[in-house]
Parts: structure tokens; sequence; C-alpha cells
């Protein structure tokens, strides 16, 4: 597909997904303070992205 970049959010919270996503060669590109109401609370939301000459580096 020849992608550039990919970008996703998450909610703070859900750190075995962050955790997955690190592992994948996502990066946290920032934080969106209470973006996300769940359950009648406020979530921050976490972006994470990764540069195509990112993906598979640590696999070289």
């Amino acid at each position: 597909m020849q992608l550039h970049r990919i970008s996703l959010r998450v909610i703070a919270y859900n750190s075995r997904a962050i955790r997955s996503y690190e592992k994948s060669g996502f990066v946290v590109e920032g934080r969106e303070r209470e973006a996300g109401f769940v359950d009648g609370e406020w979530h921050d939301d976490i972006m994470m992205g990764i540069l195509d000459r990112e993906f598979g580096a640590e696999r070289r």
C-alpha cells in the first residue's frame, strides 16, 4: 500500500493496548486531555504513530 504514516488513538487507561502498540513500533506523539467520555467519566486520549521507515526497524 506504500503508506508513509499510520496513526491511532487509544484511551489512556488502556495500558495493555499502549504497550502492544509500542512493541509494534508506534510512538506516543501526544495526549488529548479529557477527550473521551466513558461510563460517566472523562479520560485522556493518547495519540500514537509510526512512519514507514520505523516499521520493522527493530527486526532488521
